[in-house]
């Protein structure tokens, strides 16, 4: 069998072959055509609204763990921390708080407040400030100054229990008083300068230790005194019913916050 022939002219000849410039211009366009069908395919496909900045709303806030200001710090079973930094001009999303909880700023910063439950706010947050929110409620911080507003928010999860009736507890603590306290928690402040020391005494109440600014101390507990070095804006967990003495053996101001948890 002949095949790939035709007759022209009473000769058999080889049947013309596409030329390269014709291929070429068809595989463009089959290219073009198969372009345009994949973005109609595409536009048809369904898109996730929480992928979608618009979606977010005081009707659809995200959770504290998918608002990329915050950041996960310490945790366990009773507390939960969240270091939060908001830029100069930026805002957080519309987030839900599920559980009580205290700020403490760690920066000068004017703010915006929007919630669902009421007008919106404006106030400068200062440094060392301590606030007490109650659950549950949704907002979201707009940051309205030219300072970045940095805190540490620490989620109250659940009462310790360590005694049976708190309320009992002497409200002074080594000469201190409460900067802030009800039915979850009490915080006191301590501020020492170099050489300066406070005296040995016990904390009745676990909590979290929120050292605000770096500084070299020594830790005195069962006769032994332990000296290093501390950390600004760092976390440690401290047990209840634990006696100890802290005398500042740097060249810093020491501050810092002993959150209680009833």
């Amino acid at each position: 069998m002949i095949r790939n022939r035709h007759y022209r002219g009473g000769q058999l000849r080889p049947s013309p072959q596409p030329s390269p410039r014709g291929r070429g211009r068809k595989i463009r366009t089959l290219t073009i055509v198969f372009s345009l069908t994949s973005l109609v395919l595409l536009h048809l496909l369904p898109i996730p609204l929480s992928a979608s900045p618009q979606s977010n709303s005081p009707q659809s806030p995200v959770e504290i763990s998918g608002e990329a200001h915050h950041h996960l710090k310490f945790e366990n079973e009773f507390v939960r921390v969240w270091d939060v930094t908001v830029p100069a001009g930026e805002a957080t999303l519309w987030h839900v708080h599920r559980n009580d909880n205290v700020v403490v700023t760690l920066g000068d910063a004017n703010l915006r407040l929007e919630n669902v439950t009421g007008p919106p706010s404006e106030a400068l947050w200062k440094f060392g400030e301590v606030r007490f929110a109650k659950a549950t409620y949704t907002h979201r911080a707009m940051n309205i100054g030219t300072t970045p507003f940095h805190n540490l928010t620490i989620e109250l999860l659940k009462p310790t229990n360590f005694v049976a009736d708190p309320s009992a507890l002497p409200a002074e603590e080594a000469g201190r008083t409460p900067i802030l306290e009800n039915d979850r928690v009490r915080v006191y402040r301590l501020s020492l300068q170099p050489g300066e020391a406070q005296a040995m005494h016990t904390h009745p109440l676990p909590g979290l230790v929120v050292t605000i600014t770096a500084a070299e101390i020594e830790v005195k507990a069962n006769g032994k005194p332990v000296t290093h070095p501390v950390k600004s804006n760092d976390v440690s967990w401290q047990a209840g019913g634990v006696a100890h003495s802290i005398r500042n053996v740097g060249r810093t101001r020491f501050e810092s916050l002993i959150v209680e948890l009833k």
